[in-house]
């Protein structure tokens, strides 16, 4: 109250000045000028859009706001209202909008005006009020479901295999028995993607025919689900896309899988470590130190999955330095559970091997027993698991901790071929790779190779698959070099083939790999 005296006469009046515009007396502000001579010179909405276009879906009658989205919206409404003015640009904190009204324009101009009433602080204690019609320009555009509904679709269903581990050789072999039974014929289009692959389909039918012969060949678990594209509520018509999920078993051939101990005792007392050597429609495991096993259908592994302590990356290559085969101990429990397919290429033996890299170096010894008895002789290469190397995190490392295995023994091993060295070859199923996924070539090449390597150990694998002679190698045998490496020599001998009984003709260039 004291500084409202001070700025008064003795009279207790304001004191005036004259405008420096019009010469009218006002109350003294910043500028020195009346209101009209401010409102004159300064134009508060002159950063105001006074022209804005606004998308409109005519299908389903909503409009496109400024985040993006689009939503449902009458003519004249306060839904409508909101949108168009979060369009207008220039209304903020400086500029405050008072009132907002449509004014009426004709229903097919395609235009939408308001008038709007904003307020602009210009000086110190000034602020001017103004009123402008905005604009807008109705622009016709579809939103994405009308797109969906609109759109002729190339695919009413689609196949999604996916399998969550590091390496693709069942993709490998499902994309060969496809193949081999012409299930692809049905197939639009395949897409490929660090996942999986994705397999498009026309009709639903076929789609889930597909599936089920993935299942035949893969224990798979399958999930469907549906996506409603349109509708028409006057015929009660509904269309949808078709999904369905295959998820692929994670266990793979050679793997080292650990079995819990509630599944020991279903199992019928197997050991806690077992190896994996086939997987068909089911899966089959064997104890490397007795010789029993175990086949375990697709649906009751879905049920109780189980988890492999190491795979083939963590393999060691090993010598052998002498083998004595030993009697298998008699199966406990029902027989039927422990009656291996393979019994027979079997034979429990206690297997003395050396680490290769240690060769030269030191004289450590292991004698290790393992099912490999009739498929090793002294001198050859042996791949396993060195327990005691590997590197495993969470509860595998503790497993491994209470097993202590030192050795685990696995399959043979043989020199490696040369790429492009082999007289036969494969066909390919043409796929589009998905859209920002960099395949990583060598790490498939590196599959692929593994692959052919297990079709070449394994007639049964290769029994499911079409396998034709490379166009690209020539009839005539080329002279094979004399080499004074006499194991070298045993290596190439000993190294199985595929026979050319095996092979086909009739493989083009291009469908080759």
């Amino acid at each position: 109250m004291k500084r409202v005296h001070e700025d008064m006469d003795e009279d207790g009046v304001e004191p005036t000045v004259a405008c420096c515009g019009c010469g009218v007396l006002i109350v003294p502000n910043s500028m020195m000028k009346c209101a009209i001579c401010l409102k004159s010179d300064v134009d508060v909405a002159k950063d105001i859009s006074r022209s804005v276009v606004i998308d409109y879906c005519k299908e389903c009658n909503s409009y496109l706001n400024h985040a993006g989205r689009w939503m449902p919206a009458e003519l004249e409404s306060r839904e409508l209202l909101g949108i168009c003015l979060k369009k207008v640009k220039g209304i903020n904190k400086d500029c405050k909008l008072v009132d907002a009204s449509f004014i009426w324009t004709e229903e097919h101009s395609k235009r939408l005006k308001i008038r709007i009433t904003i307020q602009k602080e210009v000086a110190s204690a000034a602020v001017l009020q103004q009123s402008l019609v905005v604009e807008f320009i109705v622009q016709g555009n579809q939103c994405p479901k009308c797109k969906k509904a609109w759109t002729p679709h190339a695919f009413n269903a689609i196949v999604q295999v996916r399998q969550k581990v590091s390496h693709r050789r069942t993709f490998f072999y499902l994309e060969q028995r496809i193949l081999k039974n012409g299930e692809h014929e049905k197939v639009l289009s395949i897409s490929e993607s660090h996942q999986g692959l994705d397999f498009m389909f026309a009709q639903r039918s076929h789609a889930q025919r597909f599936a089920d012969f993935v299942q035949a060949c893969v224990p798979t678990k399958q999930k469907q689900s549906r996506h409603l594209i349109s509708h028409d509520t006057k015929s009660n018509i509904y269309n949808y896309k078709y999904t369905v999920m295959c998820d692929l078993c994670t266990l793979c051939v050679d793997d080292l899988i650990y079995i819990p101990p509630n599944a020991r005792e279903a199992f019928g007392g197997v050991a806690a470590l077992m190896v994996c050597y086939k997987v068909s429609t089911t899966i089959h495991l064997v104890d490397p130190t007795t010789l029993k096993g175990y086949d375990i259908p697709s649906i009751e592994y879905f049920k109780k999955p189980l988890e492999s302590v190491c795979q083939r990356h963590h393999l060691t290559e090993y010598v052998v330095l002498n083998v004595e085969k030993i009697d298998a101990p008699p199966p406990a429990g029902t027989p039927a559970k422990h009656n291996i397919a393979g019994r027979h290429k079997m034979a429990l033996a206690e297997i003395e091997v050396a680490r290769t890299a240690d060769l030269g170096q030191n004289d450590e010894r292991i004698i290790v027993k393992s099912h490999l008895g009739n498929a090793l002789r002294t001198g050859d290469k042996v791949m396993g698991y060195d327990v005691r190397a590997i590197n495993v995190c969470g509860t595998h490392s503790e497993v491994l901790d209470d097993m202590k295995p030192d050795v685990v023994l696995v399959r043979k091993g043989y020199k490696k071929k040369q790429r492009g060295s082999r007289d036969w070859t494969l066909r390919r199923l043409q796929k589009d790779k998905e859209e920002g996924w960099m395949a990583d070539e060598d790490k498939l090449a590196e599959d692929m190779e593994e692959f052919k390597e297990d079709l070449e150990q394994d007639p049964t694998l290769r029994a499911g698959i079409n396998l034709y002679h490379d166009p690209r190698k020539t009839d005539k045998a080329e002279p094979v070099a004399a080499n004074d490496d006499d194991s070298e020599d045993d290596d190439e001998e000993d190294r199985p083939e595929v026979p050319l009984a095996e092979l086909l003709e009739g493989l083009r260039l291009e469908e080759a790999v």
